[in-house]
């Protein structure tokens, strides 16, 4: 708990969201599509995935001194997921529901799946917390 404490704001609730719209999206993936549970919990996932967005432009730990100001490849994902999660709400207010599944299930699996397990990389924050 302690690690977890130390970070700064951005860290802390970048993890609490990432691990909140973990949970939200997997629910959204999992249950029944189109009803009001739906929408409204995809709203509420929506907003997470732009809070984790917007506060990984705060968290520049893994290249501090790198030749962009701090900022990595993974700062990219940032950027294209909140393109992604902007396209995807349009898709399904213009009815376009076969592209908007597409849109956010990637969204769940590049966004959250496979750039949060990097986080596990040895020297990263969640390796320390959960696997030291």
């Amino acid at each position: 708990m302690y690690l977890f404490n130390s970070q700064t704001a951005f860290i802390q609730i970048h993890l609490l969201f990432a691990l909140s719209a973990l949970l939200v999206g997997a629910a959204q993936l999992a249950f029944g599509k189109g009803t009001p549970q739906h929408r409204l919990l995809g709203r509420l996932w929506v907003a997470m995935i732009a809070v984790i967005c917007v506060t990984s432009f705060w968290i520049k730990e893994l290249m501090p001194t790198g030749a962009f100001g701090g900022y990595s490849p993974i700062h990219l994902l940032s950027i294209s997921t909140l393109f992604t999660i902007v396209i995807g709400v349009y898709q399904a207010r213009t009815g376009r529901i076969t592209a908007h599944k597409w849109s956010m299930t990637l969204t769940y699996l590049g966004g959250l799946l496979i750039a949060g397990a990097f986080t596990f990389f040895p020297g990263r924050l969640l390796h320390k917390i959960f696997l030291l």
